[in-house]
């Protein structure tokens, strides 16, 4: 009997993947979840793990991962259990590719806290002229759109304090007042380390880091403040890590 048959019905079938979801969806992942999937799967005498329906199996793989993201951080530990486990469900990396892409920026978020800040390479698209000065680093790049608004429309977001440690997830759950708001385009927010530097078709601007820099967060972008009206800078991907990433960025370069 191969995945084919104990991905498709049967009872032994929906018992173990529900075994396993619940398994991976309960504490922490550590060593060892990966052998008690594989238990698991012998005791419901599965035998193997290539089959092309891939859905099923990154529904239990998604459930280690979610087992591993709920505490916001990624540890070398936890990584080589999740390539266990993706090895033994047959997954290749196209097949989770999109979660492999949040492992990534789960990643780069674990390290900021840790105190090693991600650099942006030269060759970047999103660095081609912006004019850096002598000294400033590139740390992150992200695409972005952007709206002017003149109220926040009773949606504040997050205020980036100037020398104070960002909240973990403080972003999630404040959605950015992108509606009723004007669309001004796209471009790139570059957050280095002195400025935020936005590059768009024709134009760009900055915010260096001081005590009155007015930067909020939300879980999707960030708010600049100017003497009259906000301009929303709204990040081109449906990742939460991302305003996370650049919330602890700021808590680590506005001091």
């Amino acid at each position: 009997m191969g995945v084919k048959d104990w991905f498709g019905g049967g009872k032994k079938k929906t018992d173990f993947r529900e075994a396993a979801k619940e398994a991976l969806g309960t504490g922490k992942l550590v060593p060892g979840k990966a052998e008690q999937v594989a238990k698991l799967a012998a005791d419901h005498q599965i035998e193997d793990a290539s089959d092309d329906k891939t859905m099923l199996r990154r529904e239990i793989y998604n459930k280690a991962v979610g087992s591993a993201k709920k505490y916001g951080k990624l540890t070398d530990v936890e990584s080589a259990e999740l390539a266990k486990i993706q090895k033994f469900l047959a997954l290749r990396d196209d097949q989770v590719e999109k979660t492999k892409w949040d492992l990534t920026r789960l990643r780069t978020l674990t390290e900021i806290r840790q105190g090693k800040l991600p650099t942006v390479a030269s060759s970047n698209v999103a660095l081609r002229g912006v004019p850096l000065e002598a000294g400033e680093v590139a740390h992150y790049a992200v695409g972005v759109e952007v709206f002017d608004r003149t109220t926040t429309g009773g949606l504040p977001g997050v205020l980036v304090k100037w020398a104070t440690p960002w909240t973990i997830n403080a972003s999630k759950g404040h959605t950015m007042p992108t509606d009723e708001a004007k669309s001004l385009g796209e471009g790139y927010l570059i957050v280095t380390s002195k400025r935020l530097f936005f590059k768009g078709p024709g134009r760009s601007a900055a915010v260096v880091y001081s005590p009155q820099a007015s930067v909020y967060l939300y879980n999707g972008g960030l708010r600049l403040e100017r003497q009259v009206g906000h301009t929303l800078l709204k990040f081109k991907t449906s990742s939460d890590d991302t305003a996370e990433i650049v919330g602890e960025l700021l808590a680590a370069l506005m001091h």
